[in-house]
């Protein structure tokens, strides 16, 4: 993710997506994922590579131009050129999954979303998502796929940009921002997918996350430098705190922590996730891509696209685990050199094997986690982004 601020200006039009079907080896009727894996988004080109994580090879890849509802209805072209689909998340009970297609490309950065007031662009999101500030189509998608066939569920059309979509951890609402000046939530029944509330929050939101205990959720404000934590369930909100300048995300962390990783501030700001303060910074001297939690390992990883590296600090002092309120408990234990555009981040279920997306090679590192060493690459579509695990 990168500098969020410039793609406000290309939010011209809005395109026209219809759905589709087609039963070819990239289609949704040939996939059957019985299997751990490891679902990559591809921005570029619009598709999902599907990881069998034990064998670490594509074994299917889901065309997202090419959908096929399972209910069986018609079959329709998607008309959407520049979809660019971005962020993954899968249920709590791993049988769905939910994709934003924002409409622009952030491999390198959300500064482009830094726009005049008037909405012309100035750098079409610094290119985090590389793009150009050239006329394109902004309008979002949300995306709703079985998570075993790869059918579309659901598809719902916004007049806004989204950065990523989210399940409740209920299972029974959809959250996303919109990527908008007058930024706004959107909360959608997980069900029937109508509109059930809309939350105003800062400007250019992104990511919305939920805290461990899904009471709360945090929406990082790029344009405000804030993150805005929403009651989960009154949908009130409880605090507007500030952070570091352009933030993307704010990622679980340890012991109830969330970690905000601050784009333009090439730092981690810690928000404490019951007194909703923050209280602490980490400066890293690099643009953090995402920040990830290793929860078996200890540990908390940040992406450095522009290094094509991936840095481990962990909460261990001699086998001892320490409380991680702050990152004086963190010490930064090594970096393994990945692919170029590293960005997110994902661990197998014992945290010994880590998948990260390099964005502008299309590739993912495999890396073994212990001896901090990078092992394969996977070779996946055009511009990879977000990556969710399911477990069988």
């Amino acid at each position: 993710m990168k500098n969020i601020k410039t793609a406000l200006a290309v939010l011209i039009g809005s395109a026209t997506l219809f759905l589709a079907c087609s039963k070819d080896e990239t289609s949704t009727g040939d996939v059957m994922v019985n299997f751990d894996a490891a679902y990559v988004v591809n921005g570029e080109s619009s598709t999902i590579s599907v990881i069998n994580i034990t064998t670490n090879k594509v074994e299917n890849t889901i065309d997202l131009t090419k959908l096929q509802s399972s209910s069986g209805e018609s079959q329709m072209e998607m008309g959407m050129t520049n979809m660019w689909p971005l962020h993954i998340y899968i249920s709590s009970d791993n049988s769905k999954l939910i994709i934003a297609a924002p409409g622009m490309d952030f491999s390198e950065g959300h500064g482009m979303m830094q726009t005049s007031s008037t909405g012309s662009a100035t750098d079409a999101h610094s290119q985090h998502h590389s793009g150009s500030a050239t006329t394109m189509v902004m309008s979002g998608r949300i995306l709703v796929l079985d998570a075993v066939t790869g059918d579309l569920i659901k598809e719902i059309a916004l007049e806004e940009m989204v950065h990523n979509a989210i399940f409740s951890p209920d299972g029974k609402e959809l959250w996303t921002a919109i990527m908008m000046p007058e930024g706004k939530i959107k909360v959608f029944d997980a069900t029937s997918y109508s509109l059930l509330y809309t939350i105003p929050v800062g400007q250019m939101p992104a990511e919305v996350t939920f805290s461990d205990d899904g009471k709360k959720a945090f929406v990082a404000n790029g344009m405000s430098n804030t993150v805005t934590i929403v009651d989960a369930v009154s949908k009130k909100v409880l605090e507007t705190t500030e952070v570091g300048a352009n933030p993307v995300g704010a990622w679980p962390g340890m012991d109830g922590m969330m970690n905000v990783d601050n784009e333009d501030g090439q730092s981690i700001s810690m928000i404490d996730g019951v007194t909703n303060m923050m209280t602490d910074t980490l400066d890293l001297g690099f643009m953090p891509g995402m920040v990830a939690r290793n929860t078996m390992m200890n540990q908390m990883w940040v992406s450095d696209p522009n290094g094509s590296k991936i840095h481990m600090w962990e909460t261990n002092n001699g086998g001892v685990h320490m409380i991680g309120k702050s990152y004086d408990d963190y010490t930064h234990k090594g970096e393994v050199t990945v692919g170029s555009g590293a960005h997110a981040i994902a661990f197998n279920k014992d945290g010994t094997v880590g998948y990260v997306t390099n964005q502008a090679e299309g590739t993912v590192s495999v890396v073994d986690i212990p001896n901090l060493k990078e092992t394969m690459k996977i070779t996946v579509g055009k511009k990879p982004n977000g990556i969710v695990m399911r477990f069988k």
